[in-house]
């Protein structure tokens, strides 16, 4: 199991404290290593915070706070605090060159925090991390996680300005051999976030198989233009969803639109999650060890290809909660 007893006892990162604090001295105002990022008002708040490494990433904790303050993962707003938040804290699923901001909300809108989050402590549990930040030219999809899962690109799938453009014919993805950071990876959770364009009747976003064993995340069409999604784990190999452990969703999803998908598997469930919202569970297969990861293909059908766009791809080794998941998709969303 992976650091199974890691939620409950995970380790605080040092003495992280990030304090605000301003001064104002015959008119000129210091505010330490801190810039300004909303306003350019004389800033009065303050306001000291704590961090805590969990597998999903930072827990962020106000120890004091003079104001009502914003905090923003990547300019997105995730949690508002006040002066009586001491002790409340919100999940944060920090991801290698991440950015956490804390402005305040009176008429000034000084910046308290600011900081880019780089140091492997301070980020989730993760095995792979793709942001598909790549130029043309690029054959490398790099792993931002520090594990060198780095992938080849086959096919000739094109950059686009943040994401990788399949075109549902031979376009992949080929990691072999994924490493982890620790044997034995028994519980894990994958999140996506793609667009779909078309294409033909099963479209695979990501398949993991490790000889009979193997995890997938499908797309498959249901009426020309919208199409369900398919999470399914397999041990020993046999069967696709007939045989169990498998989700799929009912609702349909309409292609050309982005959407954030997660599945996660520990000892015993298997869960599928579409912008958030949990679709169902099923039965988990056990431990499915690490082997090759394909992008955009099935490793064995032939024809199932993806047509469209892949953002962001984050594996982890820890399975998530439901508050977790919801955070991890407001991230990538």
């Amino acid at each position: 199991m992976v650091r199974g007893s890691a939620r409950g006892a995970s380790t605080v990162v040092g003495v992280l404290l990030l304090v605000g604090v301003v001064v104002v001295v015959g008119g000129v105002v210091a505010l330490g290593a801190l810039t300004f990022l909303d306003g350019t008002g004389a800033p009065q708040a303050t306001a000291t915070f704590d961090y805590e490494q969990t597998p999903a990433g930072l827990r962020m904790t106000p120890g004091a706070i003079s104001t009502t303050v914003s905090v923003r993962l990547n300019g997105r707003d995730v949690a508002r605090f006040g002066p009586e938040s001491a002790g409340q804290s919100v999940l944060l699923p920090t991801a290698p060159g991440d950015r956490i901001t804390v402005v305040s909300r009176d008429g000034e809108q000084s910046v308290l925090v600011d900081r880019t989050v780089e140091d492997r402590s301070e980020i989730g549990d993760f095995i792979a991390y793709y942001r598909f930040d790549g130029d043309n030219g690029d054959t490398t999809l790099v792993d931002r996680s520090g594990n060198d899962n780095d992938g080849s690109l086959e096919g000739g799938p094109g950059w686009n300005d943040g994401s990788l453009q399949f075109d549902g014919t031979d376009d992949s993805v080929a990691v072999p051999d994924l490493e982890a950071p620790e044997e034995g990876v028994t519980e894990y959770t994958i999140a996506i976030r793609y667009r779909q364009d078309g294409g033909g009747d099963a479209q695979e976003l990501v398949e993991h198989i490790d000889g009979d064993d193997n995890w997938l995340m499908t797309l498959w069409d249901a009426d020309g233009d919208t199409h369900r999604v398919r999470f399914l784990a397999n041990k020993g190999g046999g069967g696709g969803c007939s045989a169990g452990n498998c989700i799929q969703t009912e609702d349909t999803i309409s292609e050309g639109e982005q959407h954030v998908v997660v599945g996660t598997l520990d000892e015993d469930e298997l869960a599928l999650y579409v912008d958030g919202r949990k679709i169902g569970t099923d039965d988990s297969p056990g431990n499915i060890s690490m082997g090759d990861l394909r992008i955009g293909r099935d490793s064995e059908t032939p024809g199932q290809y993806f047509s469209g766009e892949i953002y962001e791809i984050r594996l982890y080794y820890t399975a998530f909660d439901g508050e977790e998941v919801e955070v991890l998709t407001g991230a990538m969303e």
